[in-house]
């Protein structure tokens, strides 16, 4: 009884000592078993949700290159301002939308916005025909105008939204605009995104950090939107990570993960409460072990007294006493031994095959991350023989796996010239992977089974197992951003390699790029490179941006003339002056207005022939009333006849001739002149009437009076002179060919003046000849054209050149058999009716 009174208090103590140690190193071990296996369950959430929203990306990627998508686009041009919308729903789908658009999980997009390249939306899709809202439309057309590719997170309503947008081209790759997908992030979407999870008690949300509340759930009956965190904190345990980066997103969202906390607490308790009643076990066992041996000992003690003491007594010869016997002790030790040991064993057994459980999980996570990457992953050993080979280096290379392993990775998928590099890559990984330098990557070439080359980004990561050493090969194809870098450096040279002028200049007048066309404008602004302009062009720069609109200037420089094209960048705050030497342009212009002048003296000296037998006409009458006045005057003297007054009347008649006739030359030497064109302020009425004179010889010849219906106002217009009086004569003498068939009894000519309806001033002649057929009204105007037949053809073609010259126009309408009508039309001369006015 002692021993085991002794043996029970010994047990108890010790028990007391290890439960309260054991129980506290077990909860710490559960706990940090927990953490890890909550933030284990929190990524792998996070990468099923990123991984199932990249899906959407991919998606709207699919819809924005389908050729529908291209064919729908291909005849579209869109105004500056969009019209109304236009709105499809499921009973009348857009013909650029596939038509299967079911989608894993049940998910369906809820709108799909179709934008032009300046983000305006202008066509909208959805199922149930729903108009979408403004803020959302708001923020779908910025995404659309940046042209780029973009997908993130926003809140609408107090409910989080996925907004992906893909740049869209027509046929001929011109870029239209972009497609945006809005999709609710409910608890339809979060639901969907874990679809493949097998635990039904795992709950994923979106969680508002700066209010503390939820604002979606995959399971709005458990954790409803709206909840606080700090109210599910007593029933959940909570872990909340950061979105991935969504395109610059600046909202503060956090993807939670929320696990029931009853079951683990509920598990918790129950492992302690194992343990314990395996502690209490262990004790007992110890303390019936501790008595046994106790007894064991004991007994053999005992049995050695008793020995001695039989033969002790045979050896004195006393009587002997009866024996106690209380079983074989150590039968009982041996059995509690193997129980024990077959509970450890068990202990041991289930242990194992939970390792294994756990590894098979993790080999089966690690080859699912493998097949779904985007870069080929190629594992080797230490001697550069491929170990595994995934989903996407078989469609890289076309080797399936079993025909990849075993075999050299250099010698299998790398150019000859790269091989040796590779070798020498891998020992470099490996020493900076000792030293904890980050991985390395470097650019090569690779091939493919048909003998292709292509460009790939290698990375090597060493990866040191229990007796062996293995190499992770990451392998990024880059043949496509080889292609888009190769482009963007011929983009970039294009402005050095341009052999017109090209600057660059920003809002302060500094010229950050010129390339070495632009010499001659740098040399006549007198700056260089990285300076400021003068003053006067900082402000035109200035003023250019801030119009926003595109402007063309010339300018004189002792190089030549240059025409400047400044196209502003105002939201980089620069402008691109692009420029043009038109030297050579404004020399022949010149040259063209010097010979058009010559043909123009040519037929003016021509129609001055025609007419000088007129011209002679009206000068004559002028002299012979000089003469006769002046004979009239000697007679008088000489025979003292005649009053002074008669004589000074008679002189001054004389004078008035003289003068007249001086007019007569003088208009005569202006029309025959070789001189410059020269542009005054004249009016247009006065004009009419000394070009009528010149011709009134003729017009008494053919006993015809012109009927001047001039305008009753001055008709200020900024002609040369000389020009405007050669067409009119033109005309005047044209119609009055015209009536040559006509009797002079009936011949009608009309010379009219005024204003049009559009502000400008004209001059018509009419006449009621024989008109002229529509056939010849084609040819008109056609240089060396002519219904006469001692006709040159120049003179309408040469007035209309005069006409345009002068910023007018030449018109004719006949009517044949009636007769024709031919307008000069000529901009008025705003600042001469003005100062007449004023």
């Amino acid at each position: 009884m002692l021993a085991l009174a002794f043996g029970i208090v010994t047990g108890l103590v010790l028990w007391l000592v290890v439960d309260g140690v054991q129980t506290r190193a077990l909860s710490n071990i559960f706990d940090d078993a927990l953490e890890s296996q909550l933030d284990q369950q929190a990524r792998e959430s996070l990468i099923r949700f990123d991984e199932y929203r990249r899906s959407f990306t991919y998606f709207t990627r699919l819809v924005s290159t389908h050729r529908r998508m291209a064919d729908y686009l291909d005849p579209i041009i869109w105004g500056r301002r969009p019209a109304e919308i236009v709105h499809y729903d499921a009973d009348n789908p857009p013909s650029w939308l596939p038509d299967d658009l079911n989608w894993q999980g049940g998910i369906n997009p809820r709108f799909f916005a179709l934008a032009d390249r300046s983000g305006a939306i202008r066509e909208l899709y959805s199922r149930d025909g729903q108009g979408l809202p403004p803020d959302l439309a708001a923020q779908a057309q910025g995404q659309v105008a940046g042209g780029k590719r973009s997908s993130f997170v926003t809140v609408f309503q107090e409910s989080p939204w996925l907004i992906v947008s893909e740049p869209t081209e027509d046929n001929a790759h011109t870029p239209m605009g972009g497609i945006v997908v809005l999709i609710p992030l409910d608890s339809t979407f979060l639901s969907a995104s874990q679809q493949f999870v097998k635990s039904s008690n795992n709950v994923v949300a979106i969680l508002d950090p700066d209010a503390q509340r939820i604002l979606a759930s995959s399971s709005p009956l458990a954790v409803a939107a709206g909840r606080s965190v700090d109210v599910l904190k007593r029933q959940y345990l909570i872990t909340a990570q950061s979105f991935f980066d969504y395109e610059g997103s600046d909202l503060n969202l956090l993807f939670a993960t929320l696990l029931p906390r009853a079951s683990f607490e509920r598990t918790g308790q129950q492992v302690l409460d194992l343990e314990r009643r395996q502690r209490l076990i262990g004790a007992a066992v110890i303390v019936i072990a501790f008595v046994l041996l106790f007894v064991f000992l004991s007994s053999r003690i005992s049995r050695l007294l008793r020995r001695v003491s039989v033969l002790s007594r045979r050896a004195l010869d006393l009587p002997e006493t009866g024996l106690d016997h209380h079983g074989n002790q150590l039968l009982i030790l041996e059995d509690w031994i193997r129980d024990f040991v077959q509970v450890v064993m068990r202990a041991r057994d289930e242990m194992r095959r939970q390792h294994e459980t756990e590894l098979l999980q993790t080999e089966k996570l690690r080859a699912a991350i493998m097949d779904a990457s985007l870069d080929s992953i190629v594992t080797v050993d230490d001697r550069g023989r491929i170990i595994d080979f995934n989903t996407t280096a078989q469609d890289s290379f076309a080797y399936q796996q079993h025909e990849a392993v075993g075999r050299s990775f250099a010698e299998l998928l790398l150019a000859p010239r790269w091989r040796e590099t590779f070798e020498r890559l891998l020992y470099l990984s490996l020493a900076g992977a000792e030293q904890g330098a980050p991985l390395q990557r470097t650019e090569m070439q690779a091939v493919t089974r048909d003998g292709n080359l292509f460009p790939v980004e290698l990375s090597i990561k060493p990866v040191f197992l229990d007796e062996q050493l293995v190499f992770t090969l990451y392998l990024r194809d880059i043949a496509e951003r080889k292609v888009r870098e190769a482009e963007i450096r011929s983009l970039a040279a294009f402005p050095s390699e341009s052999p017109i002028p090209v600057l660059r200049i920003n809002r302060r007048g500094v010229i950050t790029y010129a390339n070495q066309p632009s010499e001659p404008l740098l040399r006549h602004w007198g700056c260089r490179r990285l300076q400021t302009l003068p003053v006067y062009w900082r402000n035109y720069v200035e003023e250019v941006l801030r119009s926003g609109t595109t402007n063309e200037v010339e300018i004189s420089t002792d190089d030549g003339v240059f025409s400047l094209l400044t196209a502003p960048v105002a939201e980089l705050g620069y402008v691109n002056v692009y420029a043009r030497d038109i030297t050579s342009e404004r020399i022949a212009e010149e040259e063209l207005k010097r010979r058009q002048n010559e043909l123009v003296h040519v037929t003016r000296l021509s129609n001055m022939g025609e007419m000088a037998t007129g011209i002679a006409h009206e000068l004559n009458q002028p002299l012979s009333a000089i003469v006769n006045f002046a004979n009239g005057c000697a007679r008088r003297l000489r025979l003292d006849i005649g009053g002074k007054d008669e004589l000074l009347e008679a002189l001054e008649q004389i004078s008035a001739q003289a003068k007249r006739a001086g007019e007569i030359i003088k208009r005569l030497r202006g029309m025959v002149a070789r001189r410059q064109p020269q542009r005054d302020v004249v009016d247009l009425n006065v004009l009419a009437r000394e070009t009528c004179s010149l011709i009134s010889h003729e017009l008494q010849r053919q006993e015809l009076v012109i009927d001047r219906r001039l305008s009753p106002s001055e008709l200020w217009v900024r002609v040369d002179s000389v020009q405007i009086e050669q067409v009119l004569v033109n005309l005047l003498r044209n119609a009055l060919d015209a009536m040559h068939d006509v009797p002079p009894s009936q011949r009608r000519l009309t010379i009219e003046t005024g204003v049009q309806s559009n502000g400008m001033v004209y001059v018509s002649v009419s006449d009621n000849g024989a008109g002229i057929s529509g056939h010849n009204m084609e040819h008109l105007f056609d240089a060396f054209f002519s219904t006469k037949e001692s006709g040159m053809g120049m003179g309408l073609a040469i007035s209309q050149t005069i006409m345009s010259n002068h910023h007018g126009k030449i018109t004719a309408d006949s009517w044949p058999g009636k007769g024709s009508t031919f307008t000069i039309e000529l901009p008025p001369s705003v600042e001469a009716a003005v100062s007449a006015v004023s």
